[in-house]
């Protein structure tokens, strides 16, 4: 068992350390993954002009030519000739506008300079596949000498920007004839980018390698660019979805920037490939378009995180300045937009910083999807960080990432777009689930309704003709007696005429009465409409009943026997039992013989009071019973002495016992006689439940009533209020949050009104009270001596039930 417990705590404490670190797991995970993207190649420094390769072995491996070339400012240098004495040295992979001359001045942007470095080369005996040059885009136009001869032209150089004109293409430079060493010498002009130079690094090595080296990097940028193309098209697709996910319209849009920055600052230049150098500038000028989207539609999503208000002005700022950005990017001339565009870049950076505060902040007051904005927002500006070391230091002979640091950004967020379109379509399904369960539900209950409705129909019908049955036979048996009276009216005593009279006074007197009580129980139908039930005696009941239906009786000679040992009282509503008893035992005269006897009895069985009425007469067949029991429309039978009736008399009685959870059980022989058992609980249990929540109500008084309670139901307060005036039940249970009069006023006008022999318990309930404990609140609301307990609602209706009978006990 210890075992167990220390397994399941060691196995919770894990779980919640994944879920902690859940997000650096992942980008840790990408950050491995992405590392190939730091393509390193043997570190080998040239220095003074010269690389010294003739130990490589270049047929396994190329060689980034990094390290201090010979410079020449403002010279185009003759390749052919040796070096001249103005020489000095500088690094490349960096441009030369950040490096400073002999006299401790920058190197403007805008010039021209010759670079030169000597190649030493193994010595013969290698693979006889000639070696080549992988040329970047070197900023902004150039040509390249091996060995004195031209051997690659990109763009056009010149000593002024009217001459010059550049190119930002890539080149695979085969050389052919080089032997034992190659002599570079690289031709460069620049007056058009802040970045000039050899800013990029060359490449070196036999033909064949430096191909499987451009056609992974060609691949590479071919396959990102798809990919961001179909990122930015599913983000647009997710809004298009679901119109709430407007982050994903966003990333739609910054997914898109990406692709336009891979087509164009990649090293493959992909874009700038296609076309001719007339496409330069306008191409150019399309890869700021990239960066802008990138720059405002990124920056809104970070700054939204937040939810201040101080940033939702960030956030009209950011639009202004990506709108600026924008024109200048779109119609600033040739000459001066590289250098805008360059402190444009440069002041972005601000809002790089201000959406890692928002980040920031939202990741402190936990705002959705916080943790994992910031660790991507902060792995993207570590990568940043990294690759401004690498482009300073080319020397360290790793390559910058260059986009891949803003993919360690993006990629997490599809991520969380995608898991929110997830819990999206999850809950969709929920919701879809659940709507189909209430349709089905729903017909479930509408067909109910309907079978309710059909027998509300019937049972309507069968009400019309059971006031037909009933008034006619008291009313018949008047008219008889007015007959044998008209008919010896000369030769009938003053005292039979007396005993006549009263006869058909008692009998119009009980037709009256029976109209009242017919109308009583035309509240009663196939629903189950409220009971107004009482504790009443069953046998002053019957004899009632019986007084009204002697006149019917005497007619046929018939004399009524009634047997009540035990004087039973119950809980049920005294009316339509009532009817039970009179339909019954008319039903019994109905069709027992002439001169014959009825007899009533009242017994216990067990928890039943039992109510039977034995006659003698025709009798009925098993077939008889389940058609007269069943719900179909049958033929009424004539009674022994020709009378007619509804047959739908036993069917309502049916109806009543069943909403008083009571029995009939019928048996009976051709020829012979019927007996009718009517079974009543003789429970004196009885609950008020006072609850608005028909559901609520319903459940517990159904578990209840399992339970031998009779309950009596109500809807408020008032209502509950004008059963105590007809009832006093061994408890009252109220809900506490009721329309109108709610609980609590319920127990105190009830105290106010009952007899100081009437102190009936109550329980008090509520969906706010507590599970356990809920003393506090009637000792608060100074109920402590008139309630006996507080419970919660949010207990199963069992349970409830089983809390209510141990307080009683």
């Amino acid at each position: 068992m210890i075992f167990k417990v220390s397994f399941a705590s060691i196995q919770k404490s894990f779980s919640a350390s994944v879920n902690f670190c859940r997000y650096p797991l992942i980008f840790a995970l990408i950050l491995l993954t992405s590392s190939c993207r730091f393509a390193v190649s043997p570190t080998l420094l040239a220095k003074d002009g010269v690389l010294d390769g003739s130990h490589l072995d270049f047929s396994k491996e190329t060689v980034n030519l990094i390290g201090k070339w010979e410079f020449y400012w403002n010279d185009f240098i003759n390749p052919n000739e040796v070096s001249p004495p103005n020489v000095s040295f500088l690094p490349v992979g960096v441009p030369w506008f950040s490096q400073v001359n002999e006299d401790g001045e920058d190197y403007p942007s805008f010039g021209y300079a010759s670079y030169r470095l000597k190649i030493i080369l193994p010595e013969t005996g290698q693979s006889d596949d000639p070696y080549a040059l992988l040329v970047p885009v070197l900023h902004s136009a150039y040509k390249i000498y091996a060995n004195g001869k031209l051997v690659a032209e990109n763009g056009k150089i010149g000593t002024s920007n009217d001459a010059h004109k550049p190119s930002f293409h890539t080149k695979i430079i085969p050389l052919l004839d080089v032997q034992k060493q190659v002599d570079l010498v690289i031709h460069i002009s620049n007056f058009s980018h802040k970045y000039a130079g050899i800013h990029g690094i060359i490449r070196f090595g036999k033909l064949q390698n430096i191909m499987q080296v451009w056609n992974v990097y060609h691949s590479t940028s071919w396959i990102i660019m798809v990919f961001m193309g179909l990122l930015s098209v599913y983000h647009a697709l997710v809004y298009l979805m679901n119109r709430a996910e407007k982050n994903a319209l966003k990333m739609s849009f910054v997914y898109l920037g990406i692709l336009i920055l891979t087509s164009t600052l990649t090293e493959t230049r992909v874009l700038f490939n296609l076309y001719s150098d007339d496409f330069c500038m306008p191409l150019f000028r399309f890869s700021r378009i990239g960066f802008i989207l990138v720059l405002y539609f990124g920056g809104n999503l970070l700054f939204s995180l937040s939810q201040l208000r101080i940033f939702r002005k960030m956030q009209i700022f950011l639009k202004l300045y990506s709108l600026t950005f924008l024109l200048v990017a779109l119609f600033t001339p040739n000459n001066h937009l590289a250098l805008v565009s360059f402190y444009f870049e440069f002041l972005s950076v601000v809002f790089v910083l201000l959406g890692l505060i928002s980040v920031s902040i939202s990741l402190y007051f936990q705002r959705k999807e916080s943790k994992l904005y910031f660790f991507s927002l902060l792995l993207a500006v570590i990568g940043g960080v990294i690759d401004v070391i690498l482009i300073t230091n080319p020397s360290i002979g790793y390559r910058p990432m260059g986009l891949f640091s803003l993919y360690f950004f993006i990629f997490p967020q599809t991520l969380g777009v995608t898991f929110g379109l997830v819990r999206v379509y999850k809950r969709s399904e929920s919701i879809s689930k659940e709507l189909y369960k209430r349709k089905e539900a729903l017909e479930k209950k509408v067909k109910a309704r309907t079978a309710e409705l059909e027998k509300a129909n019937r049972w309507k019908a069968n009400f019309v003709s059971l006031i037909s049955h009933d008034l006619r036979s008291p009313l018949n048996s008047v008219n008889q007696i007015l007959d044998v009276i008209d008919f010896s009216f000369s030769e009938t005593s003053e005292e039979e005429k007396k005993k006549f009279l009263e006869i058909c006074k008692t009998g119009v007197t009980q037709s009256i009465k029976m109209l009242e009580q017919l109308l009583d129980v035309s509240r009663f139908d196939a629903f189950g409409t409220k009971l107004m039930q009482t504790k009443f005696s069953v046998n002053e009941l019957l004899n009632e009943i019986i007084e009204s239906v002697e006149p019917l009786a005497t007619l046929k000679g018939i004399r009524i026997q009634k047997e009540t040992p035990i004087d039973g009282e119950i809980i049920a509503d005294r009316t339509l039992i009532g009817e039970v008893f009179k339909n019954i035992l008319t039903n019994s005269i109905k069709y027992s013989y002439l001169n014959s006897e009825v007899w009533v009895g009242v017994t216990y069985k067990g928890k039943w009071l039992s109510v039977e009425i034995r006659d003698r007469g025709l009798g009925m067949s098993e077939e008889q019973i389940h058609k007269l029991t069943g719900e179909e429309n049958i033929k009424s039978t004539p009674g022994t002495a020709g009378e007619r009736g509804t047959g739908l008399g036993l069917q309502l009685c049916m109806n009543i016992l069943e909403a008083h959870f009571g029995k009939l059980r019928i048996k009976s022989v051709l020829g012979v006689g019927s007996s009718f058992e009517i079974s009543l609980s003789k429970s004196t249990k009885s609950v008020l439940l006072v609850d608005d929540s028909g559901n609520f109500r319903s459940d517990l008084a159904e578990v209840m009533r399992r339970n031998q309670w009779i309950v009596i139901e109500a809807g408020n307060g008032e209502e509950a209020l004008s059963h105590l005036a007809r009832i006093t039940p061994s408890l009252i249970i109220t809900d506490l949050h009721m329309p109108g009069m709610n609980g609590i006023s319920l127990i105190h006008e009830w105290e106010g009104r009952r007899n100081q022999n009437q102190k009936i318990p109550i329980i008090l309930i509520s969906s706010d009270a507590p599970l356990s404990g809920g003393n506090a609140f009637l000792e608060e609301e100074g109920l402590e001596s008139i309630v006996s307990a507080y419970l919660s609602k949010m207990y199963k209706a069992e349970d409830l039930c089983q809390q209510i009978e141990m307080i009683l006990v």
